[in-house]
């Protein structure tokens, strides 16, 4: 459980880690950033899971590519989310983001292992 919470908080907080390092990817303020990654956590918690379990098949042919597909799709649904905040100049700009975010709940996930 614990692990979770610190994954959700890694999600949260790599959102405006990615609007800072990345140029393509721009957020009216922190909280706007903020708020994003908490609601890019929640659909990581729900969505996310739903669909690598629904494209199984694809993940195995495209080698795990299809993550990144996913990943980017949400960070695509955050952006029209809140379409006044925050905005992505093209899709490899959300690829990057989508990216980021991985890797930050990748390395999270690594040090937090689930007990």
């Amino acid at each position: 459980m614990l692990s979770l919470v610190f994954r959700l908080l890694a999600c949260a907080a790599a959102f405006p880690l990615a609007d800072h390092l990345l140029y393509g990817l721009w957020c009216r303020s922190l909280e706007a950033a903020l708020l994003a990654g908490a609601c890019l956590a929640l659909l990581h918690l729900i969505i996310r899971p739903l669909a690598r379990v629904a494209l199984f098949a694809l993940n195995l042919l495209t080698l795990g590519l299809i993550n990144v597909a996913i990943d980017t799709t949400l960070i695509l649904v955050i952006v029209r989310l809140f379409p006044e905040h925050i905005r992505i100049k093209s899709l490899p700009w959300a690829v990057a983001a989508a990216l980021i975010v991985s890797l930050a709940r990748g390395a999270v996930g690594r040090l937090v292992k689930p007990s």
